[in-house]
């Protein structure tokens, strides 16, 4: 019988091929086809959670609930508004947690849709199931009534901070955010920024910059100890009356008059496990929620986006 070598050759070849094939096997398939719109996980965020920051009016959209949403944590800090509400009008942002004063999750908001309700930034409308956000657990079980906190609503107009993650599944049924507390201590505000005990105490007059506005950092005084009890809103923190910079800019239209400073939480939003600073600054014709963030330390916060409020 004659043997045609080059056919057996190739014939080895083709086994030695198959004997070093990759060892790496792709998923099978699956025996049913994933129904038409389920939403399939998102992958955890490697770089730190990423979540919006809005305002939850129970009343906000003519006499409805609505969100208005502010600053945004992607990859980086935005308080860019078209970028924050496109986040929400994607529907990457299909839930809000509104908290209380006392830093429990008051009730929830399930976003359906971005409206004008003749304010500067669009809002997200939806649904809200839960209290008011100027309540608290007066018995500290979660399923107690929630009783009403008088000091709130003159500050607030009955607002609270809402808080939800940028994600492609289904909404979470309970919040992952750790809060805290702060308070004044003489002309500082006293915060355990990263939770080990030791207490940051920011000097209250730093937070404004030279021409009257959120300043680009603010860095914690040597005082490690404060007296005071922390809560997880403090209000009526006042600056002093600061002259009109000589040059005209934009936040000269805060005028001359003291500014009150509120903070409205103290919550570790990016999951980095230290606490960033959600504030209130009442200016005397507008008033703005800011945040200030730990990046690289509890000892300097830095600035992470200015939006102005739903109240005024």
């Amino acid at each position: 019988m004659v043997f045609d070598r080059d056919a057996v050759c190739g014939v080895a070849w083709l086994a030695l091929i198959a004997a070093c094939g990759p060892t790496v096997k792709p998923d099978s398939v699956p025996d049913q086809p994933t129904p038409i719109g389920q939403r399939k996980a998102s992958k955890p965020n490697t770089s730190g959670r990423q979540v919006v920051v809005g305002e939850m009016c129970p009343q906000g959209a003519g006499g409805r609930p609505a969100v208005a949403p502010l600053i945004m944590r992607g990859v980086n800090w935005s308080d860019t508004a078209a970028e924050v509400t496109a986040a929400v009008e994607r529907g990457t942002v299909p839930r809000f947690f509104v908290f209380g004063v006392d830093g429990k999750v008051a009730g929830t908001f399930d976003t359906l849709g971005i409206a004008e309700v003749g304010i500067s930034q669009q809002v997200a409308t939806g649904t809200y199931v839960g209290a008011s956000p100027c309540t608290y657990t007066a018995s500290g079980k979660p399923n107690e009534p929630r009783a009403e906190d008088p000091k709130c609503a003159p500050v607030t107009r009955g607002c609270g901070v809402a808080v939800g993650e940028i994600m492609t599944d289904e909404p979470p049924t309970k919040a992952a955010f750790v809060t805290g507390g702060a308070c004044i201590n003489g002309n500082e505000l006293a915060v355990d920024i990263d939770a080990d005990g030791t207490i940051e105490s920011f000097p209250i007059a730093s937070v404004l910059d030279g021409i009257r506005g959120p300043a680009a950092e603010w860095s914690a005084s040597p005082t490690t100890t404060a007296a005071c009890k922390p809560t997880f809103q403090v209000y009526d923190m006042k600056i002093a009356e600061q002259p009109r910079p000589a040059k005209a800019t934009d936040k000269t239209r805060r005028g001359d008059a003291s500014v009150l400073v509120d903070v409205l939480a103290v919550i570790d939003l990016d999951g980095d496990g230290r606490r960033e600073l959600v504030l209130a600054m009442r200016f005397p014709t507008t008033r703005s929620i800011v945040v200030y963030s730990p990046k690289s330390s509890a000892q300097r916060l830095e600035l992470a986006g200015e939006a102005t409020s739903f109240t005024k």
